[in-house]
């Protein structure tokens, strides 16, 4: 709690800020403090998602209105607007929010080369959120609520993505010389949906940002206890510590990271393991994650979060299950680009987090109970991860030198 109340006391830590900054600064200090080294990263990052998706969402617009008279013209739009959002969304490429200004953020990199066979990364994002009214209670309520009905998930951006999607496919039906009553309303029905979406984007943009207790400083509290705990007492993994800036602007500091840092590290060897919301509730873990398609995540870390959800039935400790989540974490980062890795988090009953990118996200409403049950369920997991699938590869480098051996020798 007292990791928490001091990550808090960095007010207004939105991607590109000044208190952004000096939170990282503290967070490489308090690594010291613990007896490891830490680097603070300097990286350039576009968070500005909600102006971005604006003006995705206005061109889509624009090329409906003008399907009416210019079919061509309206769709070569909306197809536009299409390509640019999904590679946005998916993180494949930036196009529009190259637009929208470039700001310096930082992560905090503290490395450990222990001679282990694996290379285990605990992630936590370190930034706030801008609050708006898209992501109030009342709101996030419902949309869960209404998941639960349709048994599956409702992120924020899958109405607009797939209205864009659906006007694209009407203006393509205009081009062909279709111009019925019924693609009209359809059509109008998905372009006031991208209507109303543009207000609430820019609200998102013009929002102050949120405190962030739960959101992510009761992540980065519980990695700074997962770093102590295992820093190296593992047989098979050596354990680095990656708090990342920019997370809340889509992904930023993480993307940036893995763009410098993939190259030394080898899939097979590595593992990501993202603590992410860990203050109120019980624990998920995340099974599949995606903003517009939702990517599964690593098997082998999806089967031992079972194996220890199922062991704990009885006993009760953690209430932990599998999550499929329409809201991207850093841990989705290292996966689309080849990673092992997975998220724990914690969420209520209907699977969301009540104070979710709102201001009442302080402090008073975490739950220290929580915050030990992400901590027991993420020691369960690296135990098993380091006596398993270590073991995997201590038993892979033995077979290796054997094999240099028996070369040299012949």
């Amino acid at each position: 709690m007292r990791e928490i109340d001091a990550l808090v006391e960095f007010r207004g830590r939105a991607a590109g800020t000044d208190a952004e900054r000096r939170a990282a600064e503290h967070l490489a200090n308090r690594l010291r403090e613990i007896g490891r080294d830490a680097d603070v990263e300097p990286v350039h990052v576009y968070p500005n998602y909600p102006v971005t998706h604006a003006i995705h969402a206005l061109l889509a617009i624009a090329g409906s209105v003008l399907s009416v008279s210019h079919p061509a013209v309206g769709a070569v739009l909306v197809l536009v607007a299409m390509l640019s959002a999904l590679g946005d969304l998916t993180g494949v490429f930036y196009a529009v929010r190259r637009l929208t200004g470039r700001r310096a953020s930082q992560n905090v990199f503290s490395r450990v080369d222990a001679g282990r066979d694996g290379t285990l990364v605990l992630v936590a994002h370190y930034d706030s959120a801008h609050s708006g009214a898209v992501f109030g209670g009342r709101v996030q309520e419902r949309r869960a609520v209404l998941g639960k009905l349709l048994k599956r998930p409702i992120g924020l951006f899958e109405p607009f993505f797939w209205s864009i999607v659906a006007v694209l496919a009407c203006t393509i039906l205009r081009v062909a010389g279709i111009d019925a009553l019924l693609l009209t309303i359809v059509q109008f029905i998905f372009t006031v949906v991208l209507i109303v979406s543009v207000p609430l984007l820019l609200d998102i943009a013009l929002s102050d940002p949120v405190p962030g207790a739960n959101d992510n400083a009761s992540g980065v509290a519980t990695v700074l206890r997962l770093a102590e705990r295992f820093g190296y007492v593992l047989d098979h993994f050596q354990v680095c510590v990656l708090f990342t800036g920019a997370e809340e602007g889509l992904l930023g500091g993480m993307r940036e990271w893995m763009r410098r840092h993939r190259k030394q590290l080898a899939p097979e060897r590595t593992v990501f393991l993202n603590v992410d919301k860990v203050g109120t509730g019980t624990v998920r873990f995340t099974t599949k994650e995606g903003l517009v398609i939702a990517s599964p995540y690593h098997p082998t870390l999806i089967s031992l979060c079972h194996e220890i959800a199922d062991e704990d039935d009885e006993g009760g400790r953690y209430g932990a299950r599998g999550l499929v989540s329409r809201h991207v974490t850093d841990a989705y980062a290292a996966r689309t680009a080849g990673f092992p890795a997975i998220t724990i988090s914690c969420a209520n009953a209907l699977d969301y987090v009540p104070e979710y990118h709102q201001h009442s996200d302080t402090i008073d409403h975490i739950d220290s109970e929580a915050l030990d049950r992400a901590y027991g369920f993420c020691c369960e997991l690296i135990e098993r991860l380091d006596a398993r699938v270590g073991a995997d590869l201590a038993a892979a480098r033995s077979d290796q030198e054997t094999a240099l051996s028996e070369e040299e020798t012949v």
